[in-house]
C-alpha cells in the first residue's frame, strides 16, 4: 500500500539584517564592496576571507519581526 505524501512549497520573506566589515588596503568601489560581502559565509557569526587585499567579515544578523509566510503551491487541509 503506498502512503500519500502532500509537497508544500513556501517562501518567507522577513526583515532581516546583516552586518559585515569589509577592510581594504585600496579605495573601493560600490561594485567590490558588493562582491566583497558576498566573499563570506553568513551562515557563521565572525566568518573572515581575505582576498586581493581586501578583508571581508560577517559580523551577525539582526533577525526582524513581522515574517510573512506564503504557501506557493500544495492543497492545505481545511481547519
Amino acid at each position: 500500500m503506498n502512503k500519500e505524501t502532500y509537497t508544500y512549497e513556501v517562501s518567507e520573506q522577513s526583515t532581516d539584517t546583516r552586518y559585515f566589515e569589509i577592510v581594504s588596503d585600496k579605495k573601493l568601489t560600490e561594485g567590490e564592496v558588493r562582491d566583497a560581502v558576498c566573499l563570506t559565509n553568513i551562515s557563521r557569526e565572525g566568518d573572515c576571507v581575505k582576498e586581493g587585499g581586501i578583508t571581508a567579515t560577517f559580523k551577525w544578523t539582526d533577525f526582524g519581526e513581522d515574517s510573512d509566510i506564503e504557501i506557493d503551491s500544495g492543497e492545505v487541509d481545511d481547519e
